[in-house]
């Protein structure tokens, strides 16, 4: 205190000494000098208030630093303590606290090596001797304890520096550990294993058939090499594919339903037997059998299995080739049977087929010939008489036969397509109605006296069909409503979106009941209508054209009264 009060007196000495010399004081002050020191003085009054102004900024500037300091000390990522020479705890961030579990007010003025075993003190102790004396600190390795319960390893950094009143201290740095250690156990433990599988790989890389290491995820996690050159890959392109996925063939060619293939192939690894086919890199497919191993872990739950696979499909093919003869064997006489049995039945048929059609045809085809050529020389007579006005009757007649005789080898022609299966559909939008018109147009030329068709239409208009075929089949029913019936026809058509319905209605003869199971049978025709010229085909062609559209016909008639046939087209 004597040494401060003497200080503060030598200080205003000297400045009572300046002030009188100044010129403030001197008998030559004058008014105008007055006013000049006047203003000086209150420009170095506004300066030190602008100075003192800066200084009070400046001193908030360092206080934010101080917590910006503060923040990052304390809520840094690793634990941070500073510790005096004596290994006492000076300051600590709150990490630090945290990893320790312990309070700052526990902690600061306390050695560091109360908070560890005796062991643990010691190295803290020779670690920090050491580290004073030569001025660095190696990291290290502490077992710290925890203030609640337990204990964490702890990585330890340093450095030695000097405090402001110029003693010396250790700044530490301590990161938790735990997570790093257990991970090089597991690093040593997956070494160690990897070494056994190499080894186990290389024995079973010297066996003679294949190895295989499937997870319980189905993935191939171990192949020897005999496995790799079979299937033709490289291991590491067959290592963590899953087995069924890579290489297995679908059989059974299921792929909808998911739950059931797992199911399918649990059981196949469970199974300690199995045969499959294995696809291999250049497309061939092996049979492979199988014999399995199921690998348990610790708590007895499947881990994985072990396969050892023999390639059978040589074995397989020859043992498939030797039942495959014994079974044609055994067959070979009754299929011989059966192929002579239908040899005979179709020559029985071709015979009736080549007896109708020779009936058929020398029947229908003479008639309309008969007239032509009764036609011709009459017309060449009357001609020469010059007669011409009586030709007109005969050229009508040589026209309708000539018309009857193209039906009849449009029949013929229709029928050997349709056996031969050479009917092409090729479909087209078109108008239905006009187009229908233009067939009861095309008919009328055919019209007995008194007779007409009355067509009427509903729905829609336009469909995708082919009208060939269908011009043939409306042609045929209508053609046999004209010939069997003496008064009107009808004809109604229904279009909707997917479906053509048709139906014809005559007032004819009607079909007798006897008749009408054999209705659409090639070349079978009704007793009533024998004396009326046809083929029998026109019905079954129409019905077989039905077929290629995947339409139907249905008919009902009355004996006497007449018929009514309605044919069903589905519209794609």
């Amino acid at each position: 205190m004597v040494e401060k009060g003497s200080h503060s007196s030598n200080l205003r000495s000297k400045a009572e000494a300046k002030v009188g010399t100044s010129p403030l004081g001197g008998p030559e002050l004058t008014m105008d000098k007055a006013k000049e020191l006047m203003h000086e003085l209150e420009v170095h009054q506004v300066e030190l208030e602008m100075q003192n102004q800066e200084l009070r900024e400046a001193q908030h500037r360092l206080e934010d630093i101080r917590d910006q300091y503060t923040d990052l000390f304390d809520f840094a990522p690793i634990g941070y303590i500073i510790l005096n020479k004596k290994g006492k705890v000076e300051k600590i961030n709150l990490t630090a606290c945290t990893l320790m579990g312990i309070d700052r007010t526990q902690i600061i003025k306390r050695p560091l090596s109360a908070f560890m075993s005796a062991n643990e003190a010691r190295v803290l102790f020779l670690k920090l001797q050491e580290a004073f004396q030569k001025g660095v600190l190696k990291p290290f390795e502490l077992e710290i304890n925890r203030n609640d319960s337990g204990s964490f390893p702890a990585l330890v950094h340093g450095t030695i520096s000097k405090n402001i009143m110029g003693q010396l201290q250790c700044r530490l740095s301590m990161q938790n550990i735990t997570e790093v250690k257990q991970a090089r156990i597991l690093q040593r433990q997956h070494k160690a294993l990897q070494n056994e599988k190499e080894k186990i790989q290389q024995y079973l890389d010297l066996a003679p058939i294949v190895f295989l290491l499937i997870d319980k995820d189905q993935k191939i996690q171990m192949i020897n090499q005999k496995g790799c050159n079979l299937f033709g890959y490289e291991r590491v392109e067959l290592l963590g594919q899953n087995w069924f996925d890579f290489l297995i063939c679908n059989e059974n060619g299921k792929e909808d339903d998911s739950n059931q293939i797992e199911f399918e192939r649990k059981i196949k690894l469970l199974s300690p037997a199995l045969e499959c086919k294995v696809r291999c890199k250049n497309g061939e497919e092996l049979i492979m059998s199988w014999r399995n191993t199921t690998l348990l872990g610790k708590n007895g739950d499947q881990i994985g299995v072990l396969s050892a696979g023999e390639d059978i499909t040589v074995r397989t093919k020859l043992e498939e080739d030797n039942q495959t003869y014994t079974a044609n064997l055994e067959l070979k006489i009754e299929e011989r049977t059966k192929e002579l049995i239908k040899a005979l039945e179709a020559e029985k048929r071709i015979n009736d087929l080549k007896s109708n059609f020779i009936t058929i045809a020398s029947h229908e085809l003479r008639t309309p010939i008969t007239i032509v050529m009764s036609s011709i020389i009459l017309i060449e007579r009357y001609n020469n008489l010059g007669q011409y006005e009586k030709s007109e009757k005969h050229i009508a007649r040589i026209k309708s036969s000539v018309d009857h005789f193209v039906n009849i080898l449009d029949d013929f022609l229709s029928l050997h397509q349709l056996d031969k299966g050479i009917i092409q559909i090729n479909k087209e939008v078109f108008d239905l109605e006009p187009f229908v018109e233009g067939i009861v147009t095309d008919m009328k030329g055919l019209l007995k006296k008194g007779q007409h068709i009355i067509y009427t239409h509903t729905g829609s208009k336009k469909l995708n069909l082919d009208p060939k075929i269908l011009r043939n089949i409306i042609l045929n029913l209508l053609s046999n409503a004209l010939k069997y019936s003496s008064d009107q026809v009808k004809i109604k058509s229904f279009l909707k979106k997917d479906n053509l319905k048709i139906s014809i209605e005559d007032q004819g003869l009607g079909i007798p009941d006897e008749d009408q199971e054999n209705l659409f049978t090639s070349f079978y025709r009704a007793k009533n209508v024998e004396h009326i010229q046809g083929t029998g085909l026109g019905l079954s062609i129409v019905q077989r054209y039905l077929e290629l559209f995947g339409g139907n016909i249905k008919y009902k008639s009355v004996l006497g009264e007449g018929s009514i046939f309605t044919i069903e087209i589905p519209i794609y």
